[in-house]
């Protein structure tokens, strides 16, 4: 928003509200630098930071009333937490890292310090990173080399934190995910013999899914508008087959019922803290021109994505990234829009849309670190009492010490000085110009209900004989990451097979005791010496920036 005040300035004063971004005169200083006008910027500080909160202490208060149901009966594996316990476990120990877990970190490391060594010209390219790969250490395939020619070929990732965390999955997620990714690049396959998506071999496995001809959002196959039934199908599956818990919050919230010791606070309480952060929610989007109707909407779309996104995260490690799957009841509600679009539409569109695609933005990331945080002090043996006030002290104080460093920053260095905001956010241009045309493609171009509808029975039919039988391999959280762009552009479908392999190696030769025993602790230290490379090349970027070398 910030950005478009700058690179589309007339457009960007009929659409967006000056308590969004401020004008275009105390905006630039964020391109040229210069003085802070902290009166000029205390408005889009405070709303951003409403926003913030009112959404995150919403979806917290979901996360916790159904924290006992996630954490403790079904005990969601969470693999995230899992690599963060194992390396709080092992910081702790006596004896200092253990032999398992140092492995993994080496392993991590042996990738991580060649890649992050890239950055000097003279470093061989050991891993291939320089060749048609994404930041994000995913592999596209051009339609000039073998397997670019078939029509339904996605990236693949090598990144072995992919792996790792995939390892950590369940076997039926592991098997599911490579399994439908399969049947996708089967379906393409048939689809382009019988004369659809002509000429999708001339473009990358990226293109595939952003420019047209696109099995995503144009028929026959429309993936992505099935991925939305899905995925909400997923989600009201998962509330009916556990209905008992329902009944049983529901009772202590109404009659004031048996409370359990581990929870972070009683059933009512959560309820009360929902039911006022929803009216707060309510009245500050009402505040910034939504109607009602939009405003339940939106916590409609909310709880919709997030509670099965959640699910996805906890027993996968993965998630649908993507803004695609966040419009599906605002396209229903106003199936088009205006050219330039309404500063309505545009709050419409771009906060269902925002909000709903990854968890670094306010539902999603309360969602997901709520969860997992609740997991991971269940490893740990702490309390979910203060789990849940340190999870509302980071969501309140989080988002406004971020904006104001990100303020901050660009004013003293000035971002036509750093590469990122020259690209990305000055060449975003798209989040304003791209409203009206995105509107009509989004979950896919019309007719796309009866696709949704599809996915829903999907969904309901796989979480059902998943529940009824428990050799039933196949679950809809791989439908949803085989199918959409989790593995189409960021090609995770190749991280689950090959971590269903090595799983099945695992078990197969050792049971459950070598899993847990030496694939848990393997996989976590690879995780982390990653991450240990990937903070010194942060820092060796860092003072590259200001001392080129």
């Amino acid at each position: 928003m910030y950005a478009v005040r700058i690179t589309l300035r007339e457009l960007a004063d009929r659409v967006i509200p000056t308590f969004m971004a401020p004008p275009y005169d105390v905006a630039i200083r964020l391109s040229t630098g210069g003085p802070i006008d902290w009166g000029a910027w205390a408005t889009p500080i405070t709303w951003y930071w409403l926003l913030n909160v009112t959404t995150s202490v919403f979806m917290l208060s979901i996360a916790t009333l159904f924290r006992r149901l996630w954490i403790d009966v079904e005990k969601v594996p969470f693999p995230h937490a899992l690599v963060a316990y194992s390396l709080a476990e092992n910081n702790v120990a006596e004896g200092g890292w253990n032999r398992l877990f140092t492995i993994g970190v080496i392993i991590g490391l042996a990738f991580q310090i060649p890649v992050t060594l890239r950055m000097f010209p003279w470093f061989p390219d050991i891993y291939g990173v320089g060749y048609r790969s994404c930041p994000m250490l995913t592999r596209w395939f051009g339609g000039d080399e073998p397997l670019g020619t078939i029509p339904g070929m996605m990236s693949a990732t090598y990144n072995p934190v992919a792996v790792a965390i995939a390892y950590m999955a369940p076997l039926h997620v592991q098997f599911s995910t490579w399994f439908f990714a399969l049947m996708y690049m089967i379906a393409v396959q048939i689809a382009y013999y019988m004369g659809y998506y002509t000429g999708i071999t001339d473009i990358g496995t990226c293109g595939r899914y952003w420019c047209s001809p696109s099995p995503s959002t144009e028929p026959p196959l429309k993936f992505m508008a099935i991925a939305i039934g899905a995925l909400i199908a997923m989600g009201i599956m998962h509330l009916i087959l556990n209905r008992r818990y329902l009944v049983e919050v529901a009772g202590a919230i109404t009659r004031g019922g048996q409370e359990h010791k581990g929870e972070a606070m009683s059933y009512r309480m959560c309820f009360l803290m929902l039911v006022v952060s929803l009216i707060a929610s309510a009245a500050f989007w009402m505040w910034s021109s939504l109607s009602l109707i939009d405003v339940l909407v939106l916590a409609l779309t909310a709880f919709c994505i997030w509670y099965p996104m959640g699910r996805l995260f906890g027993l996968a490690g993965a998630y649908w990234r993507s803004v695609d799957k966040g419009f599906v009841f605002f396209r229903l509600l106003y199936p088009t829009c205006h050219e330039p679009p309404t500063t309505q539409e545009f709050l419409v569109f771009r906060m269902s849309t925002f909000l709903s695609d990854t968890p670094t933005y306010p539902w999603g990331g309360a969602t997901v670190s709520a969860f997992t945080s609740y997991r991971f002090a269940s490893l740990a043996g702490l309390s979910a009492r203060n789990t849940f006030k340190a999870l509302l002290l980071a969501l309140i104080l989080a988002p406004l010490a971020s904006h104001i460093g990100f303020i901050w920053i660009l004013h003293t260095v000035g971002g036509e000085h750093i590469g990122i905001w020259s690209s990305w956010y000055l060449g975003g241009t798209w989040v304003l110009t791209g409203v009206s045309s995105n509107w009509i493609t989004l979950p896919a171009r019309e007719p796309w209900v009866e696709y949704s509808v599809l996915g829903a029975i999907i969904a309901v039919v796989l979480s059902w004989l998943h529940a009824r039988f428990v050799w039933f391999p196949l679950e809809p959280i791989g439908y949803i990451l085989g199918t959409t762009c989790a593995s189409i552009l960021f090609g995770l479908w190749s991280a689950f097979l090959v971590a269903w392999v090595l799983k099945m190696i695992t078990l197969r030769v050792g049971g459950a005791k070598l899993y847990e025993g030496y694939g848990v602790p393997i996989a976590s230290g690879t995780v982390t010496g990653c991450m240990i490379g990937m903070i010194l090349s942060g820092l060796l970027w860092i003072i590259r920036f200001f001392i080129p070398f």
